[in-house]
């Protein structure tokens, strides 16, 4: 009996430094850690820890099979300089708390625009830029590998080291998350349709300044080609110019060019910059008006006056334009 009892105290004692002992190398023991290294997507957790340094005992064993943690690491670059315990370093890479650069692509920035935005930030070089675009596969129409339109507006968190690839597929990729091909190309005509709403889109996005105001810029230009009307859009012809002039003048107005929508009847051969879902919602369901004119008034709202007829639309800006803001 005695026996038996010293058994007892023995397996008790043994289980409680044996607790003691996990919770000191889980949660107290720290090491210190000064690496830059990616955990990338599908990679071991083993082989991660063994880059980083971080000893396999059988208590880091033991806290994997209770906490269920190392199938929650998200992948990411993790920029690591400090001493850490167990407990802390996962939930570091729990959180995805790895070093991220922060990119805004604003609504209606151009291909170029961002290319060179990513270039600043260096995250991506010209050549690897434009080979990219060369060799990636998309399901809707870029003709002459122009994928002008589908470089979503967002801001995008990328970790730092992020592949070249990866960063293009992820804006390509929200453009199809938010209009997925299923839905709006599912045969050539219906891919032909929208990559035309989705340049009216891109003029919608450049011209629009207030959200409310899309659906109806949309009727007017939808108005004008329905009557055989061109969309004269100071927008397209700025597009010509990189959109580096701050007011387009008459004399502008005369270029040679696709893009020209004060010479050249219907839309522009592709998008002019990359509208966001409003411009493009207002591009697929366009307010019901008999608008075929608007201006930008003169108050200072950003916002526009519409008018039915060219007689209307030329006396508000005699009456206007002089006003006092």
């Amino acid at each position: 009996m005695k026996t038996i009892k010293i058994f007892i105290f023995s397996i008790v004692i043994m289980f409680f430094l044996g607790m003691g002992t996990y919770y000191y190398e889980i949660h107290m023991k720290k090491t210190g850690i000064k690496k830059e290294i990616e955990f990338k997507k599908g990679e071991s957790v083993g082989a991660f820890l063994n880059k980083v340094g971080v000893e396999q005992n059988i208590y880091l064993k033991v806290y994997f099979k209770i906490s269920g943690i190392s199938s929650e690491i998200k992948a990411g670059y993790y920029k690591l300089d400090s001493e850490y315990t167990i407990s802390e370093f996962f939930k570091i890479l729990k959180e995805g708390r790895s070093e991220m650069i922060r990119v805004t692509i604003p609504e209606g920035f151009t291909v170029e625009q961002i290319k060179k935005l990513l270039i600043s930030n260096k995250m991506i070089t010209e050549s690897e830029f434009q080979n990219i675009l060369k060799d990636i596969k998309f399901p809707y129409l870029t003709p002459d590998n122009n994928f002008e339109g589908y470089f979503f507006p967002e801001t995008y968190y990328f970790a730092i080291g992020s592949s070249p690839k990866v960063i293009i597929e992820t804006m390509l990729g929200e453009f199809l998350r938010k209009f997925p091909v299923e839905d709006y190309g599912r045969t050539e005509k219906d891919k032909q349709d929208f990559y035309k709403k989705l340049i009216l889109a891109s003029i919608i996005e450049r011209e629009a300044v207030l959200d409310i105001e899309k659906p109806i810029i949309a009727s007017v230009f939808y108005n004008r080609i329905k009557k055989g009307m061109r969309l004269e859009s100071d927008a397209t012809v700025n597009y010509i110019f990189g959109y580096e002039k701050r007011r387009i003048y008459y004399k502008d107005l005369k270029i040679e060019s696709p893009y020209n929508t004060y010479r050249n009847h219907g839309l522009p051969p592709a998008p002019i910059g990359n509208p966001g879902d409003l411009a493009i919602e207002a591009a697929l369901n366009p307010a019901s008006t008999g608008y075929y004119f608007f201006v930008a008034t003169y108050d200072g709202t950003n916002s526009h006056h519409f008018t039915k007829t060219y007689r209307e639309h030329v006396e508000y800006q005699k009456q206007n334009k002089n006003k006092p803001k």
